[in-house]
């Protein structure tokens, strides 16, 4: 049931709001008007359908107009005036539907009297006195001032409901930047790779081709849900790692090792690839002769993963890492869909770099 309200439409759930609030307020106006001492001998629905009426009307003036157009924006002598309007609006709404209940609907005589002595017998001169708008004002609040406040509360509700789209929208958005982000450079970059390979003529060449090929079928196919498995993605950062080895000369050595049960896990595509790639993109400011040693661990856990990458060289490397934007877009993804269940820890130094980054996953 739940989640089939979470499915409504925007305007279904407003729609859905409005109805449970009239039955609540129809509600409170039968039983207010059927109260031992209003004495009333027999139905009392033609009232509450004038109460009833003017406070749909009354509702929709403040939550779609108002509210939102003129007091929120500042122009305080429209909503002024729109109160007032309101007010006069008020007194002809009971006046004209008092004269044709009296008119056409079998009323008692209490009810009959009750509409004819509050809303018809001094309604012309009432029009014209500022005291007997005053008395109208309080009437007005007396019968009204639920439905007033349940039209500031639905306001509220819709403002936030408004809110939470934008806010989901902005989130889609960025993470669809971002993600553009990271599959192009990382293509590039390979694709460089194995040029330099064909060039050369390197028989690493063809073994390159395939891990390349399983890597763009995992981007370019995979990528597009909001979680894969995390076999997957560990899959992905194992056909990089091979593509790097081949890539890189003797004096780099990597090591990968991954420790736990990998089962049904589930990880946001993509998140741990650039900081791995960033890594290895600092070595291309090295000597070719420099030594280099790079490290990845992964340790799994039935409700968390945690990275861990180290690079220690020979020779000094430029502080690029912390500051490169494919790092910085890989924090931000971390933040959109990990709040307060990650943590990321970097150091860098001139011949060292060490991260270390955990991930609370989804139970």
């Amino acid at each position: 049931m739940r989640h089939r309200l979470t499915a409504l439409s925007p305007r279904a759930a407003a729609a859905l709001l409005q109805l449970g609030l009239w039955a609540v307020l129809a509600g409170f106006y039968f039983a207010w008007n059927n109260r031992p001492n209003f004495h009333f001998d027999g139905p009392v629905w033609p009232l509450v359908a004038l109460q009833m009426g003017f406070a749909i009307l009354l509702f929709n003036a403040l939550v779609y107009l108002i509210i939102p157009r003129w007091l929120l924006r500042g122009h305080l002598g429209r909503a002024l005036a729109g109160g007032v309007v309101l007010l006069y609006a008020f007194q002809v709404w009971m006046y004209v539907g008092s004269r044709l209940a009296a008119a056409y609907l079998p009323l008692s005589p209490v009810m009959r009297r009750t509409l004819h002595g509050f809303y018809v017998a001094d309604f012309w001169s009432t029009l014209l006195s500022p005291l007997g708008q005053l008395g109208v004002l309080l009437g007005m609040l007396a019968i009204l001032l639920f439905p007033v406040l349940i039209s500031f509360l639905a306001y509220a509700l819709v403002v936030d409901r408004r809110r939470l789209a934008l806010e989901r929208t902005r989130l889609r958005l960025e993470l669809g930047y971002l993600k553009s982000q990271v599959n192009p450079q990382f293509l590039f970059n390979t694709l460089g790779s194995l040029h330099q390979l064909t060039r050369s003529r390197d028989a690493r060449a063809p073994e390159m081709v395939l891990h390349l090929a399983d890597l763009m079928r995992y981007t370019l196919y995979e990528t597009d849900a909001d979680r894969v498995p995390l076999r997957r993605e560990l899959e992905f950062l194992d056909d990089f790692l091979a593509l790097e080895r081949l890539r890189r000369p003797p004096t780099v050595t990597i090591e990968h090792a991954v420790t736990g049960a990998v089962a049904a896990q589930q990880l946001v595509p993509l998140l741990l690839h650039p900081f791995l790639e960033r890594l290895f993109a600092g070595l291309d400011d090295a000597p070719a002769s420099a030594l280099a040693h790079l490290a990845c661990q992964l340790r799994v856990e039935p409700a968390a993963v945690e990275l861990t990458l180290t690079r220690t060289s020979a020779a000094a490397l430029p502080l690029t890492y912390q500051a490169d934007p494919a790092i910085g877009a890989a924090r931000r993804r971390l933040a959109l869909h990990y709040p307060g269940r990650h943590s990321v820890g970097i150091t860098e130094e001139a011949h060292a770099v060490r991260v270390r980054l955990r991930i609370q996953l989804d139970a």
